[in-house]
């Protein structure tokens, strides 16, 4: 197929699932025309994230305090794509500054599961998994701070990958929690994601905590046999409060694997009850730093008429952020104070060395792990909204 009938394919089928913010048709359209389609991804329409720098379009974190900014350049991973020969093709919805696990934190529409349209595609990159999953776009990218890749690939039935932090540029991405922020592929295939692997992963000058190591073929590990491979399965994963459907589907998985010649074994992560409660430490405090650029100082929204500087910033932050959003923000400026710093913030540092430790001491004796992605299957729109602790308890994976 051509890269033009490849737009084709993919156009015109969203009324429904709303999984994209915008598309410009237009400058879409004068790529696919100049598209290589002898390159690795030649021609391919790929859904971006809306969190994602693409030169020229909205760039909204799906937020109204960014709803008019349009990106000046270029993410790297963007720019990687490109010269891969795919074709960014619109921004995909997400939860607001990819803070949450649903999409209904979106604060400019609501995107709907392609195979259930009464229930979430999962989140925070719902937009990305929705796309793929309906057949809206090839490929798509997302981004993985607490599981916003993997749980949206979850509950919308495709492949998500958080890769290792570093193997690929954090440079356009804005930022929600930058030691946790990676960019990843969504897609239908196994294959897939290792050929978007292979065009996005490597060294990038401008973020420096991008790894300077090989680009291995991602695609040379693909249909290797499993006889031999050591499997972990976490006894602290496999907890009450799963559900049936889940752990129905974690058991074929691993009868499955097994029948192919690998052999799973148990595992410790002694950690993992401390996990969340580091994790959303961290995150918010991260969050709390990063998201007071937005003021409407410079870019984005900005409130009208405010009597002075402080009612300037704290109008425009009130009108142009979502709940969630001023939640995160809070509960990260709380745990920087400097009362609460050495109580909260220091010793969450301390305790993610020793879940690191857990996860190394595991891989000295397992090739990886098997984990659920999520507690839950996609539940039903608007279930979940009104309590975000049991959203939160939800990213346990």
């Amino acid at each position: 197929m051509s890269p033009i009938s490849n737009l084709c394919c993919v156009a015109g089928k969203f009324p429904k699932i709303d999984a994209y913010l915008s598309i410009d048709f237009e400058a879409t359209a004068k790529h696919a025309e100049k598209a290589d389609v002898d390159l690795l991804l030649g021609g391919v329409p790929i859904a971006i994230k809306d969190i994602i720098s693409v030169a020229g379009q909205p760039c909204t974190c799906a937020s109204k305090i960014l709803q008019d900014y349009r990106a000046p350049y270029d993410a790297t991973v963007i720019r990687k794509l490109r010269a891969a020969g795919a074709i960014p093709f619109g921004k995909t919805n997400m939860d607001e500054f990819a803070m949450g696990s649903s999409t209904e934190n979106s604060g400019l529409k609501l995107t709907r599961n392609p195979w259930d349209l009464s229930r979430v595609p999962g989140g925070s990159s719902g937009g990305s998994a929705a796309a793929v999953a309906a057949d809206e776009a090839f490929a798509g990218l997302g981004t993985d701070t607490g599981g916003s890749i993997r749980q949206p690939a979850s509950l919308s039935g495709v492949v998500g990958l958080k890769p290792t932090y570093g193997r690929v540029s954090r440079f356009g991405l804005v930022a929600f929690a930058s030691s946790l922020d990676q960019a990843g592929p969504l897609t239908k295939t196994v294959r897939d994601a290792a050929l978007i692997m292979n065009a996005i992963a490597g060294h990038d000058p401008q973020d420096s905590t991008c790894l300077n190591e090989p680009v291995p073929d991602y695609t040379a590990a693909l249909g290797r046999e499993l006889r031999g491979i050591r499997l972990g399965l976490p006894k602290e994963y496999m907890i009450e409060g799963i559900d049936p459907q889940v752990k129905s589907a974690i058991d074929a998985a691993i009868a499955q694997l097994e029948t192919l010649g690998a052999e799973v074994v148990d595992v410790s992560l002694p950690q993992t009850d401390y996990a969340i409660a580091v994790y959303y430490i961290l995150a918010t405090a991260e969050a709390s730093a990063n998201l007071a650029r937005f003021d409407g100082v410079r870019y984005g929204h900005r409130a009208e008429n405010p009597k002075d500087l402080l009612d300037h910033y704290g109008r425009t932050r009130e009108e142009g952020f979502g709940p969630e959003v001023k939640r995160r923000i809070i509960l990260g400026t709380y745990v920087l104070s400097s009362g609460y710093y050495d109580a909260y913030y220091l010793r969450a540092q301390k305790v993610r060395e020793l879940i690191r430790q857990d996860f190394a001491k595991a891989f000295k004796k397992v090739d990886a792990l098997i984990s659920p992605t999520s507690p839950v299957p996609a539940f039903k729109l608007g279930e979940r909204t009104d309590d975000p602790l049991q959203m939160y308890l939800a990213d346990i994976f």
